[in-house]
């Protein structure tokens, strides 16, 4: 029987959750308390159950009030101050930076876009004062005044600020990667290092998780057993410096949950008793979603979980079995447990990672305390033998994410999600299926078709790389997203699909679409305008690249959506540019220019869709013509600017308000794509537009029926079709 611990954490979550996503449950709490009372006696679990499920509900409430008195929550989008004690340092640079407000009539953390020009300790307090950009779940603070109050560093964040000093001094370029690994500082992290990692499966080792402080307290065991301290004087002594350094860390949800295990373990030592994994690991689990309500929401949070318990398992099942086995298990059972949680939220799955943590753990056991002891007494020949141990690290991590097949890229979400979790089931079955030899053979060799199948089609998926102008028109249903990819494979995104209760086509399709594609930065991102089926998908874009420039309208729109958006991309430290005709980037050979829109036209429009940037994209003699949702007043506005052109992204999805007979007499295309949502609500395309399009003779080519689209165009300006897929 499962320890009930296990259903009380459940059932404490359950409610945690309902809470958090705004949900009023007020009467029904009232009835579960009544029930409960009823039921004390004959049946306690149940009971015990109902209570733990107001619990949740109630500290979930809670939770939600605190968030909405924060700085963040109370703010609407316009100009604010606050004075902030800043968590990490900044550069003269700038960049993004975290604080806690100090004083006002507003608390709790701040994310702030610091300008230029003003280095900043971390600990130290300043007058901030700016444009707040988003709400609370995303919201940033543009900085355009600072001025500090106090330059003495404070608190965590003034330790903070001497470890990164020391960093810098002691490591050089590699002090982000070490400030990741030792103190959860990511910020300075470069976007190609991080998808590195990602594709060999070792992300776990930039983002500090409960591996991290195992290492930590592994050899601050070792110290403490080398002091001949008592038993009873290590467990307090180990408890204090391992809560001293979550502290420092910041609580996060993972490290939180490995400190919490260790010290139940301790505490069983201590008083001589058997620890139940089956019991810890819930345990652990509720004792983070007490302390963090939110990190029940954290993909973070239920990957710590669901991959220590998956190594727990894997130890006692393996106890029996050769030395290889008890080596592989654990690793091969927290990528398998893992890998539907990780389908489902970034569409990356790393098997190769089993093989790779074999390398890189051992390593990174090496490295983290090293550089720990190393930061710890400032000394410069630890600090060269740990940099030894990252080399190596990252060594491995570029071998495992080159490897043809060792890591898969799908579309985010549940099908991701339950494919995985069908090769998960074929896992279980193959574990526990009679130990004979032809079902043994039978296992070896289907594994053997999988692997050969996958590396076959990932090796031939890279040989046809083309070396031209390539355009994918992907589906991402009801909305517009457009990858280019240069002849020397840079990339720009024009819009990034809608957001909405379908679910995040930027997170669900562009990404790994991109990442599938060997997409590891972006050169530009275009938002052609402030409706959520275009910017909807670009704050998880903007997550997982780093793009040389945002490129949108300027304008000023009221939407707190689209100000999330802006947030994003002032915490991404991407520049930002206002798209005005005339403006050009040359990239390989390819023109991308400006065509609309321009200030006075914008001054004069009242509808968001004419404010669309409508960019004229050049490659050899080829012209692609990508019109946003502008409509038939720009296009009247545009004529006789554009000349003739070989492809049309047709406005507005094909609606009846664009594509006008006098618009195609200019323009003359040979084909047009129109990207578009199946069955969608709007009854986009227009038969009108279909009749005018078919009247001029132009192919018309749509993402509702065929997929998504890919054109690739030579330097001659040779257009074909080369890739038509389409998106269950």
């Amino acid at each position: 029987m499962r320890p009930p611990i296990l259903y009380l954490t459940v059932a404490f979550a359950a409610g945690l959750c309902t809470a958090l996503n705004g949900v009023e449950l007020r009467v029904t709490a009232w009835c579960v308390l009544l029930g409960a009372a009823l039921l004390s006696r004959r049946a306690p679990l149940g009971a015990s159950l109902g209570i733990m499920l107001v619990a949740g509900l109630l500290w979930g409430g809670s939770a939600r009030r605190e968030r909405s008195a924060t700085c963040a929550g109370v703010w609407r989008a316009g100009t604010h101050a606050a004075t902030v004690r800043l968590t990490d340092p900044v550069q003269a640079s700038g960049g993004v930076a975290e604080g806690d407000v100090a004083s006002g009539p507003c608390r709790g953390a701040l994310v702030i876009r610091w300008p230029q020009g003003y280095a900043a300790r971390g600990g130290t307090t300043w007058v901030v004062a700016g444009r707040f950009l988003g709400d609370a779940n995303r919201g940033i603070l543009v900085a355009r005044r600072v001025r500090q109050l106090d330059d003495v560093p404070h608190g965590r964040g003034a330790l903070r600020d001497r470890i990164a000093e020391r960093s810098r001094r002691l490591f050089g370029a590699r002090a982000p990667l070490v400030d990741a690994l030792v103190i959860a500082r990511r910020t300075e992290l470069d976007a190609e290092l991080r998808e590195r990692y990602t594709r060999s499966g070792l992300a776990h080792l930039l983002s500090i998780s409960g591996l991290h402080v195992a290492f930590f307290a592994a050899w601050l065991n070792v110290l403490l057993v080398r002091l001949r301290l008592s038993s009873r004087a290590r467990f307090a002594a180990g408890t204090l410096v391992m809560v001293g350094y979550v502290w420092l860390l910041g609580f996060p949800a993972p490290a939180t949950r490995s400190a919490v295990m260790l010290a139940l373990l301790d505490v069983a030592k201590l008083r001589q008793r058997l620890v139940a994994p089956r019991g810890l690991v819930p345990l652990a689990a509720l004792v983070v979603i007490f302390v963090d309500p939110w990190a029940v929401q954290s993909i973070g949070a239920w990957l710590s979980v669901a991959a220590v318990g998956a190594v727990i398992w894997a130890g006692r099942a393996t106890e029996q079995y050769p030395r290889w086995v008890r080596l592989l298990a654990p690793a091969a059972a927290a990528t398998l447990v893992t890998a539907p949680i990780t389908a489902y939220a970034f569409g990356t799955v790393a098997p190769i990672g089993v093989v790779a943590n074999l390398a890189a753990i051992p390593l990174a056991g090496l490295a983290v305390p090293g550089l720990m002891v190393a930061l710890l007494i400032s000394s410069s020949w630890l600090a060269a033998g740990a940099g030894l141990c990252l080399a190596l690290l990252d060594l491995v991590a570029k071998g495992a994410a080159a490897l043809p097949g060792g890591h898969f890229i799908m579309i985010a979400g549940w099908r991701a999600a339950a494919i995985w979790t069908g090769v998960l089931g074929l896992g279980w079955w193959l574990w526990n299926a009679p130990r004979r030899r032809w079902i043994v053979g039978a296992r070896l060799a289907l594994i053997a078709v999988f692997i050969s199948w996958t590396t076959l089609f990932h090796a031939l998926s890279r040989i046809s790389v083309c070396s031209c102008l390539t355009v994918h028109f992907l589906d991402v249903g009801q909305g517009d997203a457009v990858a280019l990819r240069s002849p020397a494979g840079r990339w720009v995104l024009i819009d990034g699909g809608p957001r909405g209760p379908q679910g995040d086509a930027g997170r669900r399709v562009v990404v790994p679409f991109l990442r599938n594609h060997g997409a590891t930065q972006l050169a530009a991102i275009v938002a052609t305008h402030a409706h959520l089926d275009h910017f909807g998908g670009l704050p998880a874009v903007l997550d997982a690249f780093d793009p040389a420039f945002v490129l949108e309208p300027g304008q000023p729109v009221p939407d707190a959506g689209y100000l999330g958006f802006l947030g994003a991309v002032e915490a991404d430290g991407a520049q930002w540019r206002p798209a005005r005709r005339g403006d050009r980037l040359e990239l390989d050979g390819v023109t991308i220019e400006v065509v609309s829109p321009d200030s006075a036209w914008v001054a004069t429009q009242a509808d968001i869709n004419e404010e669309s940037v409508m960019l004229l994209v050049t490659y050899g003699t080829a012209r692609l013509l990508f019109a946003g949702d502008a409509g038939i007043p720009t296009e009247t506005h545009l004529a006789g600017r554009v000349g003739r052109v070989t492809v049309l992204k047709v406005g507005h999805h094909g609606s009846r308000g664009a594509t006008s007979d006098r618009w195609l007499d200019e323009l003359q295309p040979a084909d047009a794509v129109i990207s578009v949502g199946a069955k969608n609500r709007y009854g986009h395309p227009a038969p009108e537009t279909l009749a005018r399009l078919r009247a001029h003779d132009v192919t018309v080519l749509r993402t509702d029926e065929r997929g998504t689209i890919t054109l690739t165009v030579s330097s001659h300006g040779t257009l074909a079709i080369t890739d038509v897929r389409h998106h269950d």
